[in-house]
């Protein structure tokens, strides 16, 4: 009677924070019907390795409360976490939640590397909140897939500090963030708008509209690419150019 109500895919979540506001309005405003996220927040205080390292040692406690939600896959969510640790270090994380769960495991990283490689975009300029060192690791992870950072335009902000601000001010900081790294780096293919925590995909649509190029967020690239793990992603239209790809 009520099936068209329930979840069809339930998408177990490591979030970096430990309460949730913009991540979960987005998404639900960007996800098809029928998809719920499951979120465990890990807790994140400060851009450091030893912090990534203290929020993930209980992760196999995480992972089991995401098989008692019954999921259908887990993902870690947040690029910050694997760009303080290090690929070797992030593919060793999820070697071991896809051991412990038997689920596919796929990160937000991954799924942005992912998203420029399906687009195309090779020479990738980034617009984000984190340090040289966190975007040379950030670097790494897009060499991998095909890709590197031609350009990058920060304002660097601790997570204590970003999440002081309004959404309406951070969609702005996003905005003129995004305007930057393509100003100045008109050759790039796309523009990567780094942090799950802000509203993006508005940002993305608009900047697209004016430059011409394709922009990811994490939300429509993690969203994309779950689902096609899950052999269950139709595009969507009325969104970025990402969520438009088959």
């Amino acid at each position: 009677m009520f099936e068209d109500f329930a979840p069809k895919y339930k998408l177990g979540c490591l979030v970096p924070g430990q309460v949730v506001d913009n991540h979960a309005y987005e998404f639900y405003r960007l996800a098809p019907k029928g998809v719920m996220e499951v979120m465990v927040g890990v807790g994140l205080k400060e851009f450091s390795k030893s912090d990534v390292e203290r929020v993930f040692s209980p992760v196999d406690k995480y992972v089991q409360m995401l098989l008692d939600r019954d999921v259908d896959m887990i993902i870690q969510n947040g690029v910050p976490l694997p760009i303080l640790i290090g690929v070797d270090a992030h593919d060793r994380l999820l070697d071991h939640i896809h051991g412990l769960s038997g689920l596919p495991v796929t990160s937000t990283v991954l799924s942005v590397v992912k998203s420029a490689k399906d687009l195309g975009a090779k020479k990738i300029a980034v617009a984000n909140k984190w340090t040289d060192e966190m975007n040379d690791c950030l670097d790494q992870f897009f060499a991998r897939g095909g890709a590197r950072i031609i350009g990058k335009a920060v304002n660097e902000l601790a997570p204590v500090d970003f999440h002081k601000i309004k959404s309406s001010d951070h969609m702005r900081l996003a905005y003129e963030l995004g305007k930057k790294a393509f100003q100045e780096n008109p050759d790039c293919d796309a523009v990567y708008i780094g942090g799950g925590s802000w509203i993006a995909e508005p940002v993305a649509v608009q900047l697209e509209s004016e430059f011409g190029k394709p922009v990811i967020c994490n939300q429509a690239a993690v969203i994309r690419t779950a689902l096609q793990m899950l052999d269950a992603w139709t595009p969507q239209n009325g969104h970025s150019r990402l969520l438009a790809l088959a």
